[in-house]
């Protein structure tokens, strides 16, 4: 991939409270329906998933995230996604991606339907968003070899590569001090890794929800 691929496009990316708010409340949602899932054990059975399209303008020195479009997930429900997982994903890396609740896959329609829906508000699509649990530490023990944060798995650079959106945003929901805790972080496809956004939250967002940048 060339280093030039997105030319002057701003590695500054700017949130306007409600797109920020909007995911948060899915991401915090369904990082409860995991915790409210454990068994006796303590080992959660919902892996949770919270992904969306992010819409808005590069102006200037920045890209301002205006808005946010939650689609279908077809991971587990469209058959050249799960071949895509069973064939290719999964023998590179990782046995773990297997598993049909893991991973988001949008629905092609949903992404042209959310693409002509913010187009008409001028708005265009920037990237994407998802959420990473600490799975790692809570969920079943054969799954925890992979350690999750808000950087990018190899699986996330491989998909960040795809589809070669400029803003790609990880959202890492895991507990921290009897509550729940968030740290986000942004990542472009470079030449040979994935290179950090400066990413800008709310400070309302921040101080409310315990979100570190």
């Amino acid at each position: 991939m060339e280093k030039d691929l997105f030319g002057d496009l701003p590695a500054t990316v700017r949130f306007e409270t409600e797109p920020a708010r909007r995911f948060l409340s899915d991401a915090v949602q369904e990082y409860q329906k995991c915790l409210d899932s454990r068994d006796t054990g303590g080992v959660p059975s919902h892996l949770p998933r919270a992904s969306g399209l992010l819409f808005g303008q590069a102006n200037g020195d920045e890209i301002t995230i205006s808005d946010i479009e939650f689609v279908p997930n077809v991971r587990d429900s469209d058959e050249s996604v799960m071949s895509e997982f069973e064939g290719a994903i999964a023998p590179q890396f990782g046995d773990v991606y297997r598993n049909p609740k893991r991973g988001f896959w949008s629905d092609d329609k949903g992404v042209l339907q959310a693409i002509k829906h913010q187009s008409a508000k001028g708005l265009d699509l920037m990237g994407s968003i998802h959420s990473h649990p600490n799975w790692h530490e809570i969920g079943p023990p054969h799954e925890r070899y992979q350690e999750l944060s808000a950087h990018p798995t190899q699986m996330d650079d491989y998909l960040f590569g795809q589809s070669c959106w400029p803003v790609n945003v990880i959202w890492y929901v895991h507990q921290s001090g009897g509550g729940i805790a968030h740290q986000v972080a942004g990542w472009r496809p470079g030449p040979e890794e994935c290179d950090r956004l400066s990413i800008q939250i709310p400070a309302t967002i921040r101080d409310e929800f315990n979100v570190e940048v």
